[in-house]
């Protein structure tokens, strides 16, 4: 199968999701009246459901699933890790901790404050992983081990800051384990920026990476200084990973997942792995949303339940495979 075909059935998918998304759901109107909500120019409750729910929710699915899947092909690249994801090292649960004190009151601020706040918590927690990496010579499985840990211990500082602020359970759910009930226009225009200029910067640098690949000693031979690459790399996913957990919440597994079906696909080049896994975290976000959507009608479950049943068997698999 040629790569135009595979990115050409990706599409398909995509469009497949995008019409479920449009035209699935407990809402009691027919076909005839979503057409007419989507292109009409009446101010009507379909167009209302169209325009102001259901297409801004999956244009945030789609693109913070591609934040997470370029994120997790960073971490998979930068630490020669096949278990990075950044939600998993923590990566987004230290966003959540900054959203989770905006949430609770303890912060008070503006919207685009509240966002950079939650990029600024990432990039902390990405530098220590870049310290580790580059001054512990981890291994693969011990650099996996010890980001499970900071990822637990970021999720249970957020939980403990939306137990103190007395939030919802609803909106505990959206955070801690995902959910777009609540996406708008605002949302998307926030992560779709940031996404654009983190893709950009990635696709540019994208043939350094490749000498990364065979190790630090033969990287610096090439003229690569791997440090910087893998510091300037793991900022970049974290910027992401904050991009995404303000659009969606912590949704697990999707920046471990894509890059590997990616691989499959594509190949390990880096230029191909990170669109292949900017499409497939895009599709496996908005499958599982549409899945945590549809399975229950009306009731909703989290994003990151639907993620879990297909990234965790994935994970023991990686890890039985590791030497």
């Amino acid at each position: 199968m040629t790569y135009a075909l595979r990115y050409s059935t990706l599409g398909v998918i995509i469009f497949a999701l995008i019409l479920a998304g449009l035209f699935m759901g407990p809402s009691n109107y027919g076909f005839k009246d979503a057409i007419n909500g989507i292109f009409g120019s009446e101010d009507t409750v379909v167009n209302t459901i169209m325009w102001n729910i259901r297409i801004p929710r999956i244009a945030v699915s789609f693109v913070v699933g591609a934040c997470l899947g370029l994120a997790g092909a960073l971490i998979q690249l930068s630490s020669r890790s096949p278990l990075g994801d950044p939600n998993l090292f923590g990566i987004g649960g230290a966003a959540a901790i900054f959203l989770a004190c905006s949430a609770a009151g303890l912060i008070t601020t503006q919207e685009p404050l509240i966002f950079i706040g939650a990029i600024g918590f990432s990039i902390v927690v990405s530098i220590i992983l870049v310290r580790l990496i580059s001054e512990r010579n981890l291994t693969p499985t011990r650099l996996a081990i010890m980001g499970i840990a900071l990822g637990a211990l970021t999720i249970a500082i957020s939980t403990a800051v939306i137990s103190h602020g007395s939030i919802f359970s609803i909106q505990v759910l959206g955070l801690v384990a995902g959910s777009f009930a609540y996406s708008n226009w605002t949302i998307f225009y926030y992560v779709l920026i940031t996404f654009v200029i983190c893709s950009t910067i990635a696709l540019v640098l994208s043939r350094q990476f490749q000498p990364i690949i065979l190790g630090d000693t033969l990287s610096k031979s090439l003229g690569v200084n791997p440090n910087r690459l893998r510091l300037f790399s793991m900022i970049l996913a974290g910027i992401l990973t904050a991009a995404s957990v303000y659009g969606g919440g912590i949704i697990g597994f999707v920046g471990l997942i894509s890059p590997h079906i990616s691989r499959r696909l594509f190949g390990n080049v880096p230029v191909q792995l990170f669109i292949g896994s900017i499409i497939t975290g895009g599709i496996l976000t908005m499958l599982s949303d549409q899945f945590a959507r549809l399975l229950f009608s009306p009731t909703e479950l989290p994003v990151g339940m639907a993620t879990t049943v297909i990234g965790a068997p994935l994970m023991m698999y990686l890890a039985l495979r590791i030497r």
